[in-house]
């Protein structure tokens, strides 16, 4: 797999520059940048932050059958700082979300 590659494709499926990851992830710009401009793999630790950030988790970065798990732009957002939120606030959330009528099985 190449782990730079995939990240572009990601990166690129949700219109999301290298500034606009690098901002929403955490990560140093100019580290971001010399990841794909020299092919640098990073870190799992930075690989967590951008799977977090394209709204996917690692194991969906390292499955290899290519099932489709795109997120709109607002929808990455939204899990982004979903899981930024203190448990409490997830626990209210989670129970609004799953108290609304038309979202019941």
């Amino acid at each position: 797999m190449d782990v730079i590659k995939k990240l572009n494709k990601l990166r690129l499926e949700r219109n999301m520059s290298v500034y606009r990851l690098a901002e929403l992830s955490g990560i140093n710009q100019s580290t971001l940048a010399n990841t794909f401009s020299r092919g640098t793999v990073p870190s799992i630790k930075h690989l967590e932050l951008l799977c977090d950030t394209l709204g996917i988790t690692l194991a969906q970065f390292f499955t290899e059958d290519e099932v489709p798990t795109t997120l709109s732009p607002q929808e990455a957002k939204l899990i982004y700082n979903y899981r930024r939120l203190p448990e409490n606030i997830k626990t209210s959330i989670t129970t609004i979300v799953n108290d609304i009528p038309n979202l019941q099985n």
